[in-house]
């Protein structure tokens, strides 16, 4: 039966998607904490309410994202495959491996996506000390031979942290679409395209499983979407340089905070 208190869901549901679509996620991070924490519902079933409510979120926030140019196709779909196997292996280790060392050598890993992305971002501080223009433009990136297995290990990654912890597993795909090359917004963008590929791996899973929870989802995803959809709406009036400076500041901290709390959990 429903409580009370769960009316609220939707508002919570509607700042999450709004914070994760102008960063570029799907806030699975932050579902799991607040439906636990907040709302008292039992971790497994806010694991699949999670992964759930990340499909409306992600797929609204990446059609408002395409419709501003924000999203690079054929990079997002290398990505996403991985993303795909990463959270099929991830739910399959999950009952393999004792959940703290899981939780820890994620953290470590998600730690490790830093280093690529640390030094693109220095390589385009110093292409533009230098004089060296930074594209800004939103042009697609070509993977081709080495670079395409590169982006797909961050699919992967990604994939694994969402099969694992119904998180969305952001910080790998941004970490690795940055580290290509792609702009800020584009990065956004992407990320939140592709994390559509682990939420619907990871929810034909829990479905399976039975752990999904059809009031909770309508409740978290409604309020979620329509942040997701108002969050890109929000990006367009952020001037590009400005938001290129911030852009990698936030992410480092949000990466930084999510594998120190996987290593020390």
């Amino acid at each position: 039966m429903l409580d009370i208190s769960q009316l609220f869901i939707p508002l919570f549901g509607f700042l999450i998607g709004l914070l994760v679509s102008t960063m570029g996620g799907g806030g699975g991070g932050l579902y799991v904490p607040v439906l636990t924490l907040v709302f008292g519902i039992p971790t497994q079933v806010a694991v699949a309410t999670s992964l759930a409510s990340v499909l409306p979120t992600t797929a609204v926030g990446a059609f408002s994202h395409y419709r501003e140019g924000n999203v690079d196709i054929r990079t997002g779909l290398v990505l996403g495959v991985g993303g795909i196997v990463g959270t099929l292996i991830g739910a399959y280790l999950a009952n393999m491996i004792p959940s703290i060392l899981l939780r820890r050598l994620l953290g470590v890993f998600t730690l490790l996506m830093l280093i690529p992305m640390v030094r693109s971002f220095w390589k385009r501080n110093k292409n533009s000390k230098t004089g060296k223009e930074e594209n800004n433009e939103k042009e697609p990136i070509i993977l081709t031979g080495p670079r395409r297995i590169i982006a797909s290990l961050f699919g992967v990654a990604s994939g694994l942290l969402a099969g694992i912890f119904g998180i969305s597993g952001t910080p790998p795909v941004s970490a690795g679409l940055y580290s290509l090359g792609l702009p800020a917004m584009m990065v956004v963008g992407t990320t939140v395209f592709v994390l559509i590929f682990n939420s619907l791996t990871g929810m034909g899973g829990y479905f399976l499983l039975g752990k999904l929870d059809l009031t909770l989802i309508l409740l978290l995803a409604g309020g979620a979407a329509v942040g997701a959809f108002l969050g890109p709406k929000l990006l367009r009036k952020i001037d590009p340089q400005t938001f290129e400076k911030i852009y990698m500041p936030v992410l480092v901290t949000i990466s930084l905070v999510l594998g120190g709390a996987l290593i020390l959990a």
